[in-house]
């Protein structure tokens, strides 16, 4: 009821406050009854299956299991091992039914997924420096990447001071300024500067300290001082002797094209085909990662 001009109430039609007061349908209501979701399923499966487009899935489902791993804080390794050991007998069980196998199959792939990831990090689990330390160092050349300015190398550590033996990274990458005489494979002593491997810069960003875990890289820096060269006091074990070879070749390589095509192009060129990214200039580097394809040679 309201009031007009006069003071006198009107009466609003009982019509008119009923279809007012109560909520109205939009006539878009959902029968979930008649969806028939398991026809459906079994429909696009059966599609998969006749373009020949069902096994590329199971490569989706095992990234989806490694990108559950890391989501976990302290993964076991039973439980996603029993989960494909359970699932696999299931789908040979299930062998007859579409739906049932499709189903199995995914299941263990994910759970495969996360297996591989919890063997992956216990394989390569090397101890990482915590803290800022400056002191001699020695070890095997690993591998030598030249840089616009000096080189960059990975050293197989043999010595640390002031590290015990528990907490010494197993490699660290650092930079020198002048290494012309070096190769891998060589024995040499200095001083290094080393840093922990550096977190991301923003959340989400590139988690260099990840990568870094996953080369068995501990420690980050550089060499000050004079470089010396030393004779080896063990032999090279084959590995040492093999990443030795395959380094130089690549470096060959990299010049090689480098030389030939000349220019910053040139420098993408070598790191597209051999990986070595140090004759990229830095100008060149900033254009990539505006554009947003860095990762191409990363």
């Amino acid at each position: 009821m309201t009031v007009d001009n006069k003071g006198e109430p009107n009466r609003i039609p009982r019509s008119l406050a009923r279809a007012v007061a109560l909520p109205r349908s939009s006539g878009l209501a959902l029968d979930w009854g008649a969806l028939d979701w398991r026809g459906w399923l079994e429909r696009n499966l059966a599609h998969e299956i006749e373009q020949r487009r069902l096994f590329p899935w199971l490569a989706v489902c095992f990234g989806f299991g490694i990108i559950l791993f890391f989501q976990a804080e302290q993964p076991s390794l039973w439980a996603p091992l029993g989960a494909v050991t359970v699932l696999t007998a299931a789908a040979v069980w299930l062998r007859h039914n579409l739906l049932a196998l499709s189903a199995c199959v995914g299941l263990a792939a994910v759970f495969a997924g996360f297996s591989a990831g919890v063997i992956r990090t216990r394989s390569v689990a090397a101890p990482v420096l915590t803290r800022t330390v400056i002191a001699p160092i020695s070890g095997f050349i690993d591998a030598v990447e030249d840089r616009e300015e000096g080189k960059r190398i990975l050293l197989r550590v043999s010595s640390l001071q002031g590290v015990t033996e528990a907490e010494r990274p197993l490699l660290v990458r650092v930079s020198i300024r002048n290494g012309d005489r070096l190769s891998a494979g060589q024995f040499i002593a200095g001083t290094a500067r080393l840093l922990p491997p550096p977190q991301p810069a923003w959340p989400g960003g590139y988690d260099f300290a990840r990568d870094a875990y996953y080369r068995g890289i501990g420690a980050v820096g550089s060499l000050t001082g004079a470089v010396r060269q030393l004779e080896s006091p063990t032999s090279l074990d084959w590995s040492l002797w093999l990443a030795a070879r395959v380094d130089e070749a690549r470096n060959t390589l990299t010049q090689r094209i480098a030389a030939s095509i000349g220019g910053a192009a040139g420098g993408v060129g070598a790191a597209l085909v051999t990986g070595k990214r140090g004759l990229i200039g830095e100008p060149a580097n900033d254009v990539l990662r505006a554009a947003g394809i860095y990762h191409i040679v990363a």
